[in-house]
């Protein structure tokens, strides 16, 4: 019987304020069943306000296959790249600081990839919601697993039931040579910078799969602040996309925006009476209904159910206000 080879791993990782989540995160690395000498773990480290730093030099010290790497600018795609330029792997391994990885990780995604024809450069798995979160964090889970938060329309929160090619999987595995003939993360996405990674790549006749075989347990933001600004960040960055590459814009991408001004189109028009106002009610309800029977696809817990309506609502709104805005003005 012919012994497999594994080959070599380079977790590329940019991290900033993770002192939450990053022992989980590396104890699950540290625990996978992948051969260790196969594996380096490269963090990218911004200025991190709180004991991150602290904790990455507790692991470094203790495992000689963790290396810190500095990241002063504290954007995304810079880490990403600084990871690249020092990672020793023949694939590298799109990761963060707030996911635990599942102990058969790399043995489906770095093994199959090794084992697939040179055309596929990635492979990779879907993003559930850890059990053990704080409120917001599960809310927050609850709402991107559920039609009105996007499941399965943003590919990145996408969960399917059979290996697929897909436009973008959140947490992939690549082979490193062709991520850098494309010209490795661009450093104007400060987030969604793995998506127009992938884009690259199909564009130059790659094509990515999706396992569900493995995944991977995502962190959601534990604050409604952080919860916002993020979805903020995510909608400026779509309309970076759809700014460089025109070809990708969809109608749901426009939904966001679309919401946004037909507030304030309604608000207007009722303003000046033009339309009654039990229309804008019957409207807030359909909203609350919909949102209601969305989270309930979800889970049972009425607490959670109707939690939910505020931060779809939340949601919604920091989408749609990034994307007016990155598309007048894509900086961040």
């Amino acid at each position: 019987m012919e012994e497999k080879k594994f080959p070599m791993v380079s977790f590329i990782m940019p991290v900033l304020d993770e002192e939450n989540t990053i022992r989980q995160c590396f104890d699950s690395l540290l625990d996978l069943d992948y051969p260790k000498d196969k594996i380096e773990i490269l963090v990218a480290e911004g200025h991190s306000k709180d004991n991150t730093h602290k904790i990455l030099k507790e692991y470094a010290k203790k495992y000689k296959n963790i290396l810190l790497l500095k990241n002063p600018t504290g954007n995304t795609s810079i880490g990403r790249n600084i990871c690249i330029e020092h990672a020793t792997g023949d694939m590298l391994m799109n990761y963060s600081g707030h996911v635990i990885a599942e102990k058969n990780l790399l043995k489906i995604l770095a093994l199959k990839l090794s084992e697939l024809p040179k055309e596929i450069v990635a492979v990779g798995c879907s993003n559930v919601s850890p059990e053990k979160q704080n409120f917001v964090g599960k809310l927050a889970g609850v709402v991107f697993s559920s039609f009105m938060g996007g499941k399965n329309l943003f590919v990145q929160n996408a969960e399917f039931e059979e290996e697929q090619y897909s436009d973008h999987v959140s947490f992939a595995c690549y082979r490193r040579k062709p991520v850098g003939d494309v010209g490795n993360f661009d450093p104007e996405f400060w987030c969604g910078q793995d998506a127009e990674l992938d884009l690259r790549l199909l564009h130059a006749g790659y094509k990515i799969l999706y396992t569900p075989k493995t995944k991977v347990h995502h962190f959601k933001r534990s604050t409604v602040k952080l919860l916002f600004r993020q979805m903020y960040r995510y909608g400026i960055a779509r309309a970076k996309m759809v700014k460089k590459h025109p070809k990708t814009l969809k109608i749901f991408h426009l939904l966001g925006p679309g919401f946004i001004t037909g507030i304030i189109l309604f608000f207007i028009l009722t303003i000046f009476n033009i339309l009654p106002v039990w229309l804008i009610s019957i409207l807030a309800l359909s909203y609350i209904l919909l949102s209601i029977i969305s989270s309930l696809q979800v889970t049972m817990n009425p607490v959670l159910v109707f939690s939910s309506i505020l931060f779809y609502l939340l949601v919604h709104v920091g989408y749609g206000l990034g994307f007016i805005r990155g598309i007048f003005y894509g900086k961040l």
